[in-house]
């Protein structure tokens, strides 16, 4: 694959994977739950390590090691993070806005139930907590988002020795994101006052966001350094689907509570190398992963919860929402994915 070109194959996937997140906050019933929400365990550190492939990517060119092109990049990723965080953030808070008050709830009430001091501690030390979701949607799903602000403003505050420290720091920060999910399991604390069971203590900037985006800059490094890893299409593949059976493996045995697998990481890296040496020459999925899926991944949420508030009023016969997943689905098509298709083909016509 040369690398002045669009990795296709990238989107596509990133557009399966928008899918398996939202069927996995829809939730599906039944053993198919399960398998969805092990594949659903490996999307987000995806996301991540793709994420820092493309951070120091140079089109073929010498790989970038100089401070100030680390930062230069780096700001400059930060600056249109900063732009889409701000405007996805703002259509959440709307939506909070108008859900509290419709259910009779003061702007004063809003506002303390929001922000106070509590959950801006969670916010801030963890990425979650109801500065991101409320009552109104019940998923804190913009976590990502955040751990990615948090992720660029410290790469670009110790770009000076990140080359330094990078290798050291994945292996440490994955090596302490197992021992608390061991503590998980099998010897449960309250570091903050706060179960080491709840999700977000582990699952935030310092132990998923950085170890992840930090994979994806040492992919980068790798695949500047040997060139061609067209060999490793059929181990790539082999990884990935190994990684997604140990994913599920590892859900039976510890639930649903752990966030990161040890297949969530073989399927990640598996990812990666399938991305580099595999084609994908159709126009559809690459579409919609470039065009339509990071719109699918920020605003379900507020679909299924529109769709939450309608039955639970009324106005959607319960029976219909056994096939919520589905639902969602055809909405978030119809909202974000139908645009993209029919502008793609007027472009190539």
């Amino acid at each position: 694959m040369g690398k002045s070109t669009e990795n296709r194959f990238i989107y596509a996937i990133k557009f399966m994977a928008c899918i398996f997140i939202v069927t996995t906050h829809a939730r599906f019933t039944g053993p198919l739950w399960n398998i969805v929400f092990a594949i659903d365990h490996c999307c987000v550190p995806f996301f991540l390590a793709v994420s820092g492939r493309f951070l120091l990517y140079n089109r073929g060119m010498s790989n970038i090691y100089d401070t100030a092109t680390i930062r230069l990049k780096t700001k400059n990723s930060l600056i249109r993070l900063l732009k889409i965080t701000g405007v996805v953030y703002l259509v959440h808070l709307i939506f909070s806005f108008c859900f509290y008050m419709a259910n009779g709830s003061t702007v004063l009430e809003w506002l303390t139930m929001k922000f106070n001091p509590g959950e801006a501690k969670i916010f801030f030390l963890f990425n979650s907590g109801r500065f991101i979701y409320d009552g109104s949607y019940v998923y804190d799903h913009l976590w990502y988002l955040f751990v990615m602000i948090y992720v660029y403003i410290l790469i670009y505050i110790f770009a000076p020795v990140l080359r330094k420290w990078y290798k050291w720091l994945v292996c440490l920060l994955l090596a302490l994101l197992f021992f608390g999910e061991w503590l998980q399991v099998y010897y449960p604390i309250r570091p903050f006052d706060i179960s080491i069971n709840t999700w977000f203590i582990l699952r935030n900037w310092l132990f998923v966001g950085i170890p992840f985006v930090l994979i994806g800059i040492l992919f980068n490094d790798y695949v500047y350094k040997v060139g061609d890893v067209s060999r490793m299409k059929v181990p790539a593949i082999v990884m990935t689907i190994v990684g997604i059976v140990l994913s599920y493996i590892e859900l039976l045995i510890f639930g649903g509570d752990t966030y990161i697998y040890v297949g969530s990481i073989i399927t990640t890296i598996g990812l990666l190398f399938l991305s580099e040496c595999s084609s994908y020459k159709g126009w559809v999925l690459y579409t919609l992963g470039k065009r339509a899926s990071s719109n699918i991944y920020f605003y379900h949420v507020l679909i299924i919860a529109i769709l939450d508030i309608s039955a639970q009023n009324g106005l959607i016969p319960w029976s219909v929402m056994a096939f919520k997943p589905i639902l969602v689905i055809i909405i978030c098509f119809v909202l974000f994915c139908i645009k993209p298709l029919i502008e793609y083909r007027k472009k190539k016509s």
